[in-house]
């Protein structure tokens, strides 16, 4: 029997509890049953066995595997709380900054992302780091551009591809690869109008390596955005408190590498690119509001694990996607570091 099989019942109960009034939620919360029940044993153990790439990343193609052990898990467990947009957004309506309007802030940024690159109907966006397609998606309706989307993810491109296609846009107004950021983009000279990462390029080896594809792969005049991952001025890497915050913050935040925001500035600036927008946005309040959903549901699957009705793995992947919540937040708020620091820049015409 699958690890997460036992874990049905009791947590459906929850989530009926939670979404009886929003069916899309209850949909996306089945299918995330299903995928967590048809995994065997060892996925889990791959999931655990994966984290030291937190600890210490070798920026290598064992990297590479070891995230996509641990995504393999994480997005069903994820999408039990109705995320299926692989990270937290800023507040982008401060009357709405509770986690049931978390997906609503999602698309509220892309919407503004996109406006900002100036994508338009008849144009071509590239997505670097696409997940299961959900902001193509988003990003794609708002502007009528294609966007082709690139993963390393073999299970996440076979849900956009599924996606897309149910949808009459495979191939038409969406398309998506497996590819790696650390490899020279799969695309010919001056194809893409635009391009942008959403909190993905801390898996990049060499951001500047990066840009320079980038670059290669825009059109004259094309605009990158990057929703980063970075340090701040305030962090001090000679302090101890701060570096375990950082630590801690890296697993609860899937982040192998938070980099100073100078990097990816530069890295942008050696290439040619003027420089539009850095700024920090900030995930300080969507983190509190997600922390405020998914510790509850982890206590009602520990207490189902105390009494036998789930396994150790499924309370164990649970875990490790809820420890050090509050370390996150923290540093967000003192703005030590971020999830949300957003650089926009243009290529040289």
């Amino acid at each position: 029997m699958g690890a997460a099989r036992l874990l049905f019942v009791p947590a459906l109960v929850v989530g009926i509890a939670l979404f009886l009034v929003d069916l899309q939620h209850l949909q996306t919360m089945a299918r995330a049953f299903q995928a967590l029940y048809g995994m065997d044993q060892s996925d889990f153990d791959a999931f655990l066995g994966s984290y030291d790439v937190f600890d210490a990343p070798q920026s290598d193609k064992g990297d590479e595997a070891k995230v996509n052990n641990v995504y393999k898990v994480l997005v069903p467990l994820m999408a039990l709380g109705s995320l299926t947009k692989y990270y937290i957004p800023p507040v982008m309506d401060a009357s709405k900054n509770n986690y049931k309007y978390l997906n609503y802030n999602q698309v509220l940024f892309e919407q503004t992302m996109a406006d900002t690159i100036k994508l338009k109907p008849g144009q071509v966006g590239l997505d670097i780091g696409c997940g299961s397609g959900y902001i193509a998606d988003t990003v794609q309706e708002h502007t009528g551009a294609k966007i082709v989307g690139i993963n390393i993810s073999p299970d996440q491109i076979a849900t956009a591809r599924s996606n897309a296609e149910k949808n009459g846009k495979l191939g038409k107004l969406l398309d998506f690869q497996v590819g790696s950021m650390n490899d020279p983009l799969p695309f010919p000279d001056n194809t893409f109008d635009a391009v942008y990462v959403m909190q993905a390029i801390c898996y990049v080896h060499d951001p500047v390596a990066l840009m320079a594809e980038v670059k290669r792969v825009l059109k004259p005049g094309g605009r990158f955005s990057d929703l980063s991952i970075v340090t701040l001025d305030n962090y001090d890497v000679n302090n101890n408190t701060q570096n375990q915050m950082m630590h801690n913050a890296r697993r609860v935040s899937v982040v192998t590498t938070f980099r100073p925001r100078k990097e990816y500035e530069d890295a942008c600036t050696k290439n040619g690119f003027s420089l539009e927008t850095s700024k920090l946005l900030g995930a300080a309040d969507m983190t509190q509001a997600s922390i405020d959903y998914f510790v509850p549901f982890g206590h009602v699957v520990r207490f189902a694990h105390k009494i036998g009705l789930i396994s150790d793995s499924v309370t164990e992947s649970m875990d490790r996607m809820t420890q050090y919540g509050n370390d996150l937040v923290a540093g967000e708020r003192e703005e030590l570091f971020s999830i949300n620091y957003w650089i926009v820049c243009q290529a040289p015409v």
